[in-house]
């Protein structure tokens, strides 16, 4: 799998500095998608600028978990094209790989997809 890695920035409370620095985003990876470490407190914001096509952001969920009623699933997301995201936080023991820690994100579509991920607290 090789996916774009995401490193969490800590949220400034004060907030619009950390949010708007485009310098933070980090671009979708042909292959995969996004990986973050996740603490739990972790927040990812993706925009989609891909074309007037909307993107499916799928949020791998390896563990078992009752999640919105069910006992394994993934979590797919739409986000329109031309709008932006922030999806999360997201519990280590329902997201979370076993081995890595790590939140791995999916995408249907990959030109013109950006990342950031932001920790809150």
């Amino acid at each position: 799998m090789a996916v774009a890695v995401l490193t969490p920035k800590q949220f400034n409370y004060s907030g619009a500095e950390a949010y708007s620095d485009t310098a933070d985003y980090v671009a979708a990876t042909a292959v995969d998608g996004f990986e973050f470490l996740n603490d739990g407190k972790t927040l990812v914001n993706i925009k989609n600028d891909s074309g007037a096509v909307a993107l499916t952001a799928t949020i791998d969920v390896p563990n078992t978990c009752d999640f919105n009623g069910s006992s394994v699933h993934d979590v797919a997301i739409v986000i329109p094209f031309g709008d932006d995201w922030i999806i999360g936080p997201f519990p280590t023991h329902i997201f979370n790989a076993p081995d890595t820690g790590k939140v791995t994100i999916r995408l249907s579509a990959f030109a013109d997809v950006t990342a950031c991920a932001f920790k809150i607290g």
